[in-house]
């Protein structure tokens, strides 16, 4: 059959349309097999239409279309007025719709199966049972009950993706909620983010509020708002300009905290961990390299290079690196285990890119730096600095120092202005315990 028109509010029962099919509104489109119907150019839509079959065709768009010109007389006087109105697309299909290549419909596409398109566009809503295409825009909202593949989603209000889904980079105004999956590309979500199971993701920022369950993997997660993890979460990059919660374990290779990070089991990065704001780690810490400025409390921390203290630090079980860094108007609760460490070392207010917050914060907290037990080979007290006992080889107490034990094997400094609770006590060899060879 060659281009066929539909009237409005007529049927068609055709198999095939050997160019373009035009669909008035209100229309209806069935099969003369009962299940498909193929159109081998565009199917335009004038209004409200309805299949209720498969659809295939090689494009599909909705038409606007304009009233005539109207001229009405009121006695003597003649008066004209050009009524304009556009006819909205929305199309309904009981069944499977197929698009080779475009997708465009102005109001809205409701597919109770499956659409399989090149691109989607459409101003208002669509639903489907599953979709597959490779770039989507929405205007209004996405909902889609089975399995979702696009390249590229753009959605001004809400997804719904209750099934697993495999996309590329994701842009929503509103909410999203999907049922696990992947997602490699960039995810941008203004309002809220769900996962529902296991997802694999590129780069999630999260404006607002955003959940995942356990065991998701990822290349790097950022939020502003609140991102809550209900289990152990695997992932390279991990920035909390808001608050973070993972209630399991976390590995990940670099970490900066600008609020607040909370992880209720072990949290391992193997580069880096910056801290602004606040850390606190239920069971064991270990990094290459650690620098705090705000708020640090783990049952126990292991740093293989640097540690860098400038605000609070709290352990239970010490910290140990091979260099710590207790900068002045910090504390330290708990020991702390290297081959050197200086204790009321000059702030740097001018590191990182949280700026001078909380660092500024900490250390204008205080002029003194204050630190428990330290265990080293080579142990340097700053002015006005308090530190509990020290066992190491080498110790060095400046003016205005304080310590309440010391115990060395080698040398022992001290300026004029520091005090000693107790004599110290030179030994030949000191104890292994807590003491990092």
């Amino acid at each position: 059959m060659p281009d066929l028109r539909v009237p409005h509010g007529k049927t068609a029962i055709v198999d095939s349309v050997d160019g373009e099919l035009k669909l008035g509104y209100n229309s209806r489109v069935e099969a003369s097999n009962g299940k498909k119907v193929v159109v081998t150019k565009g199917v335009f839509l004038e209004g409200r239409a309805y299949v209720n079959c498969d659809l295939e065709c090689d494009s599909l768009e909705s038409e606007a279309y304009f009233s005539r010109t109207k001229e009405f007389y009121a006695g003597s006087n003649r008066a004209r007025i050009e009524l304009t109105g556009r006819h909205v697309g929305h199309l309904e299909v009981n069944g499977n719709l197929t698009v080779h290549k475009q997708l465009n419909v102005s109001h809205s596409v409701e597919v109770k199966d499956s659409i399989d398109a090149g691109e989607i566009d459409v101003g208002g809503k669509v639903q489907a049972g599953s979709i597959k295409c490779g770039r989507i825009r929405v205007g209004g909202r996405a909902d889609i009950q089975n399995s979702f593949e696009a390249s590229s989603v753009e959605v001004g209000g809400k997804v719904s993706a209750r099934g697993p889904v495999r996309l590329g980079d994701l842009n929503v105004g509103g909410e999203v909620e999907v049922g696990g999956g992947s997602i490699m590309g960039n995810i941008r979500v203004g309002g809220k983010f769900i996962s529902q199971s296991a997802l694999e993701f590129g780069e999630l920022l999260v404006y607002g509020k955003g959940s995942l369950p356990a065991k998701c993997k990822g290349r790097k997660v950022s939020t502003f708002g609140k991102l809550e993890v209900d289990g152990d979460l695997d992932c390279d990059v991990i920035e909390a300009g808001g608050f973070i919660e993972i209630r399991g374990d976390c590995k990940t290779q670099r970490v900066e905290v600008g609020q607040k990070l909370e992880v209720s089991g072990s949290l391992s990065a193997l580069e880096k961990v910056e801290d602004y704001g606040v850390i606190e780690v239920g069971g064991k810490f270990e990094s290459a390299h650690l620098r705090v400025s705000g708020k640090l409390s783990a049952d126990k921390i292991d740093v293989s290079e640097e540690a860098d203290v400038g605000g609070k630090l709290e352990t239970k079980n010490g910290l140990k690196a091979k260099l710590v860094i207790v900068r002045t108007g910090s504390h330290c609760d708990g020991s702390l285990i290297a081959d050197r460490v200086e204790i009321g070392k000059s702030s740097d207010l001018t590191y990182g890119r949280w700026g001078m917050t909380l660092a500024a914060k900490w250390a204008s907290a205080g002029a003194f730096a204050k630190a428990e037990d330290v265990y080293a080979k080579e142990v340097v007290i700053g002015p006005m600095s308090r530190v509990g006992r020290i066992f190491a080889e080498s110790v060095k107490l400046e003016q205005g120092s304080a310590a309440e034990q010391i115990t060395y094997s080698r040398e022992l400094k001290m300026d004029f202005g520091a005090a000693v609770s107790q004599k110290p006590i030179k030994v030949d060899q000191l104890q292994p315990q807590g003491y990092s060879s």
